[in-house]
């Protein structure tokens, strides 16, 4: 029997079960489930399944079971097939899900608000299948080149190096990637990115294809980043500019307002690791300008702005942190952010000078290796023009939850 599997596989009658054990295709996913309650907040929408937002009007407290309190829930599939010669094909499919209710996350996919409900703000996740990811790429000793829909430099930085990992509940970070929570630029759609490695050296750069006949520029994204890591320090840098990236505004509980404008990022963060203490601070800063092209085209459930509505607004954010380690299990985080908006008036747009200042107090438990038991409170203090309109200008969230990765 022996002699025959031997002849087989010489003849290559079994070559497709010997091709398969260069394949590695991996089902993975996470879920993050919590009780959490918040201050100020307009209802929960159990639909949406995260975190509910304040609201200028509210006074009132909710409670609710959230899902991705410290990450975002989701289920993906990755995989590597060795080309040979140290080359490899890559790839990744990952969903946004609502651990909650089951269903997929759409973030603020329902633009305008079908609910009668107002919608401020934006989401990179819109109800796509794969919303958080979906790309493929050759890695190598070059490096790794891919294509598709992938993280802007801005959120790997983040998710890698503020205290709170771009937490969803937690973080005074977590809505300042690309856009300052404004866009959807989080995640750049049609895409091609390099990263590679030399020494001690990492760097990196991404070109999100705009796709207008003859404007190559227009809704096109530019992304740079370098870094140094070596022992206990390591630092990271990207610049970003986004092209009449979109911005959407509701304007009534069944209509948003769309506008066009460049909007670009710096961002600067370092970690310093002593014994069992891992030191995290940073900086962004966050730029609007005049759209360069006007690409709004007017929908059912939009109308099309001004492109120079948000021009000459800039906002900086500082944050610091504290990752300590308790025991081989316990983890203490704390995190305190900054946020800057600068004054600006562009027509009938305008904002006084103002600040929006977080603290975050996290405990996070290691039951085992793939499974957290968490328990942490946020506090947001709002000042200045970031307090206009609202009846209260502090908002308090706690939550306690379970993570578990597959």
């Amino acid at each position: 029997m022996r002699a025959l599997k031997t002849w087989a596989v010489a003849l290559g009658i079994v070559a497709p079960a010997a091709q398969a054990e260069s394949n590695n295709i991996e089902i993975y996913g996470l879920l993050d489930l919590g009780i959490t309650t918040l201050d100020h907040a307009k209802p929960f929408d159990p639909s949406l399944g995260t975190v509910p937002m304040t609201n200028k009007l509210a006074t009132d407290r909710v409670s609710s079971v959230v899902s991705g309190n410290l990450q975002t829930s989701r289920i993906g599939f990755r995989g590597q097939e060795d080309l040979g010669n140290g080359l490899s094909v890559i790839f990744t499919l990952e969903s946004h899900i609502n651990a909650n209710n089951g269903t997929l996350g759409a973030g603020a996919s329902a633009t305008g608000d079908k609910s009668g409900s107002y919608q401020v703000g934006d989401s990179s996740c819109q109800g796509q299948l794969f919303c958080r990811q979906a790309w493929i790429g050759l890695q190598g000793d070059f490096g790794t080149f891919s294509l598709g829909r992938q993280y802007a430099f801005t959120y790997d930085i983040i998710s890698a190096y503020d205290p709170l990992n771009a937490s969803n509940s937690f973080d005074g970070a977590g809505a300042t990637q690309q856009g300052g929570g404004n866009t959807r630029d989080v995640r750049i759609d049609n895409s091609a990115k390099y990263t590679t490695r030399i020494n001690n050296v990492n760097l990196g750069v991404e070109y999100g294809f705009g796709g207008v006949p003859e404007r190559p520029s227009a809704g096109a994204f530019l992304g740079v980043s370098l870094g140094y890591e070596t022992g206990p320090f390591s630092i990271q840098g990207a610049w970003q500019r986004k092209t009449d990236s979109q911005i959407w505004s509701a304007t009534s509980p069944n209509l948003n307002t769309v506008y066009d404008t460049d909007t670009g990022t710096f961002l600067l963060a370092v970690k310093y690791r002593m014994d069992n203490t891992l030191l995290h601070a940073g900086y962004q800063q966050i730029y609007f300008d005049t759209g360069s092209n006007a690409l709004c085209v007017p929908g059912a459930d939009f109308v099309c702005g001004a492109n120079k509505r948000y021009d000459g607004k800039r906002t900086k954010l500082w944050f610091s942190g504290v990752t300590y380690a308790a025991t081989s299990r316990l983890k203490l985080i704390g995190g305190a952010y900054d946020l800057h908006q600068f004054a600006f008036q562009t027509g009938s747009a305008s904002m006084a000078d103002g600040h929006q200042r977080d603290l975050s107090l996290l405990m996070d438990y290691q039951l085992s290796k793939r499974t957290d038991l968490y328990a942490g409170v946020h506090h947001t203090a709002l000042s200045g023009g970031n307090a206009y309109g609202f009846l209260k200008t502090s908002f308090n969230l706690f939550a306690t939850g379970l993570k578990v990765a597959f």
